[in-house]
């Protein structure tokens, strides 16, 4: 039984293991989000309005498609929306939500091209690069402190003036986050496995020395039933006709005692002390026989 908790144990806190592997990796959140727009008649120009590119921080990237190559133009927000005036343009607003960017069409019915839009004096910073374009979300932050300080701009994205401004626009910004259960797995099921796998030895252990004591008591069983048969404490007794012998009971070896006591003296007798010589002849034959019967009677059985 213990053996089996200590195993149960084990695979509990490899169980547990895997799991905060699984939290870190397969599981895991994802580390960035992207908000996205999909513009299908954005007009000639489209603005990203100021402060949209620090909703998720003041780190993460800008990526425009555009049919073309895109220009990516900076100026304060009143020059850009008195340059736009009377053309229709897509603004930026917002995110709805982590994938979602929000936009807004400005003069629907206004002019749909713009003339030469990268040769205005009114703009601070033009730069036309191949689509799809990158904006770095910490580069523009830069720029808007120092000497050319304008926090808050707008960002003017064009074309050739008659194609779309963009035809998509995607944000990503970092994120910080984690399954937070992962460090309890990791701690839960190493502190787990540990306990098991020294349940374990300690099981293993007793077994080994349960399994010596009991080696070892079969052994001397085995020896003093060998010096038993070996060294029998008496002869059993056999039967008349030499059959096997018979185990001596109890009411036997009390019989036996009582023949024993019971059995007569076999004590040859002493022989009787010699008479004084006679003092007649006839005196001397009579003692002659006496003599003969004494000599009768301590001579062997063997010879009577």
């Amino acid at each position: 039984m213990q053996r089996l908790l200590a195993i149960l144990l084990v695979l509990i806190g490899v169980i547990g293991l895997v799991l905060g592997r699984l939290g870190e990796t397969t599981w895991a959140p994802a580390t960035e989000v992207t908000a996205t727009a999909e513009l299908a008649d954005a007009g000639p120009a489209v603005v990203i309005d100021p402060g949209v590119l620090y909703i998720g921080g003041k780190e993460g990237t800008v990526t425009v498609t555009g049919a073309s190559d895109v220009s990516v133009i900076t100026a304060p927000e009143g020059d850009v929306t008195s340059y736009l005036d009377g053309t229709k343009y897509t603004r930026i607003t917002g995110a709805s939500d982590w994938s979602t960017l929000t936009t807004e069409v400005v003069g629907a019915d206004g002019a749909t091209e713009i003339e030469d839009p990268t040769s205005s004096d009114l703009w601070r910073s033009v730069e036309t690069s191949a689509s799809p374009v990158t904006i770095d979300i910490a580069d523009f932050a830069a720029g808007e402190t120092g000497d050319n300080e304008q926090e808050y701009r707008p960002i003017l994205l064009v074309t050739d003036g008659k194609a779309a401004g963009a035809e998509k626009v995607s944000i990503t910004w970092p994120v910080e986050a984690e399954n937070r259960w992962v460090p309890f797995a990791y701690a839960g099921g190493a502190a787990i496995a540990v306990i098991g796998l020294v349940l374990l030895v300690v099981s293993l252990g007793g077994g080994r020395r349960r399994d010596e004591e009991v080696e070892d008591a079969d052994h001397g069983d085995r020896a003093d039933d060998a010096v038993v048969a070996a060294d029998p404490t008496e002869e059993l007794p056999r039967t008349e006709d030499g059959g096997t012998p018979l185990a001596p009971t109890a009411s036997s070896a009390a019989g036996a005692a009582g023949a024993a006591t019971a059995a007569p003296d076999r004590t040859p007798p002493t022989a009787p002390t010699a008479p004084e010589a006679p003092a007649s002849a006839d005196d001397a034959d009579l003692w002659s026989v006496v003599d003969e019967d004494q000599r009768r009677a301590e001579s062997p059985e063997e010879d009577r």
